[in-house]
């Protein structure tokens, strides 16, 4: 199985050219194995504690990336508590605007916070917003664009 680099495979299918048959496997095998490898190409599991006000968990380069995935955890265990957040999001990023998809959202306890996408200039941000009652949660993402 071959794995190249994915400025490299689209190298290959931008030239005008009709793309061989080892250029298709290529292009399968790398998007195979970068599919895998979570985060290969962005910030992989970032973690944050202590969270008290709205904060930016993650900034993208919105002429760079096409398309931004997160996995995302958030969880308040401290003075007692025990709840916890995960949610996904896809974000497409179409050149001009940020269009977000937050989808296999499951909590245990209601409102821990909320969470907002914006673009700012050229970069995307991502933003973790606690409840107000909530002082201290805690934020992992894993991170993967394309």
């Amino acid at each position: 199985m071959s794995r190249l680099s994915l400025s490299t495979v689209k190298t290959k299918f931008q030239t005008g050219d009709r793309p061989s048959q080892q250029d298709y496997e290529d292009l399968i095998d790398s998007a195979a194995a970068n599919s895998t490898d979570l985060g290969t190409f962005g910030n992989n599991e970032n973690s944050i504690t202590g969270i008290e006000n709205a904060t930016v968990i993650d900034n993208f380069d919105a002429t760079a990336w096409r398309l931004v995935k997160y996995m995302i955890s958030i969880a308040k265990t401290s003075s007692g508590d025990n709840k916890y957040y995960a949610t996904q999001l896809d974000i497409l990023v179409d050149g001009t605007n940020i269009n977000v998809n937050e989808y296999g959202t499951i909590d245990n306890d209601g409102n821990i916070g909320t969470i907002s996408v914006s673009k700012v200039r050229v970069n995307g941000k991502y933003y973790s917003y606690p409840a107000s009652w909530s002082n201290a949660s805690h934020c992992t993402i894993c991170s993967y664009g394309t």
